[in-house]
């Protein structure tokens, strides 16, 4: 247990895997030791109640007035942790970290990857203010020891803990295919995250128009880029499998609709750690996933799932191809991947080891 007071601070205004996390976070540790800080009117903040400061959006004289309200609040909670999840509060939180009359420790949980050498002295500034840096994968451990100015001692891998929705929280499968209009004698493709580019949708649209197979596809998320959504319309119009493409909104748990699935895919070009694909595994459905950033540190190829050439829909097309046609070959993927998900992503153990992580950590 937490005996030290936090403060989780994300000002993200999205809704996706990070936003998600940073919601069970606060709700594993609801109690009088955890106080949430978050934009006004965001995703985040409509889903938290107790103990949250609402601030405002960014911008110059915003960012200047939510550092006094949070500089007040931290001294009124008498707060030792700083918890950030959104790399843009970085800033903000070395800010008050600095500026306050106590020591803070600031916690930071990196979930995107690296791309290039972050060295200059605003940099430097930053990670020598940051007391631990939990990242998801080893992949991004060795990105940040390659790119960072921070000290590798400081550096620990994190993967994510993952709670299994309870049976009474799934979705009725029979339902769920009567109201998107979906047909029980069709195989059913799903794919969860937000709609953009470089999510991949359309690499799925590509690879199940060349299959031999008739296919149902189910894309679901947030529409971060309208012109793309309309662009898959389109494709889908044009390769003549519209009548078999659905598009729903975003879903709070995703989990929950699994089960509805013969099959989910991520087609991301490159995911840093693939939270879709592990959820999947432990709800027993079929994962195919790109096999670029944190993917293949999930996926064991041909033991516990797929992977297919990024960006490469011809290869994505004879996966599924594998999936639909081999079943018996697919049901011993699906218990090696249930088996897998379930000893790595323990729920629970995640937090136990989050807490030894930042509690372990000296001045």
């Amino acid at each position: 247990m937490i005996m030290n007071k936090m403060l989780a601070l994300c000002m993200s205004p999205d809704q996706g895997g990070l936003e998600l996390y940073f919601l069970k976070f606060a709700r594993y540790y609801n109690n009088d030791n955890l106080f949430v800080a978050c934009t006004r009117n965001s995703y985040i903040t409509k889903n938290i109640i107790e103990n949250k400061l609402e601030c405002n959006p960014r911008g110059f004289i915003n960012n200047i007035l939510n550092f006094l309200k949070l500089r007040k609040y931290i001294v009124d909670k008498d707060i030792d942790i700083i918890h950030v999840s959104w790399s843009k509060d970085l800033f903000l939180a070395i800010l008050l970290k600095v500026f306050s009359k106590k020591y803070l420790k600031i916690v930071f949980y990196r979930q995107m990857k690296i791309s290039r050498p972050k060295r200059d002295l605003y940099h430097k500034f930053v990670y020598s203010n940051i007391d631990v840096f939990l990242v998801i994968t080893k992949k991004l451990y060795y990105e940040a020891c390659d790119y960072l100015p921070i000290d590798k001692s400081k550096i620990h891998v994190l993967e994510y803990g993952i709670n299994i929705p309870s049976k009474d929280s799934l979705v009725d499968k029979e339902k769920f295919y009567s109201d998107n209009d979906l047909d029980n004698s069709i195989f059913l493709i799903g794919v969860f995250s937000r709609i953009e580019e470089q999510k991949g949708q359309h690499l799925v649209l590509n690879a199940i128009s060349q299959s031999e197979h008739e296919i149902q596809l189910c894309i679901i998320g947030y529409s971060m880029d309208n012109s793309y959504k309309q662009r898959l319309q389109d494709d889908a119009l044009r390769l003549n499998i519209h009548h078999h493409v659905h598009f729903i909104d975003f879903v709070d748990s995703p989990m929950s609709y699994m089960p509805c699935f013969d099959l989910i895919i991520l087609p991301t070009y490159e995911e840093t750690f693939g939270l879709i694909v592990a959820e999947a595994m432990m709800m027993e459905v079929p994962v195919i996933g790109s096999n670029a950033g944190g993917v293949p540190e999930i996926i064991n190829h041909q033991e516990n799932g797929l992977l297919f050439e990024s960006k490469n829909y011809t290869d994505l097309q004879k996966r599924i191809d594998f999936i639909i046609e081999k079943k018996e070959s697919t049901k011993q993927l699906v218990n090696k991947a249930s088996q897998f998900a379930n000893e790595r992503y323990d729920y629970d153990k995640h937090f136990v080891k989050f807490e030894e992580l930042i509690m372990g950590s000296e001045k």
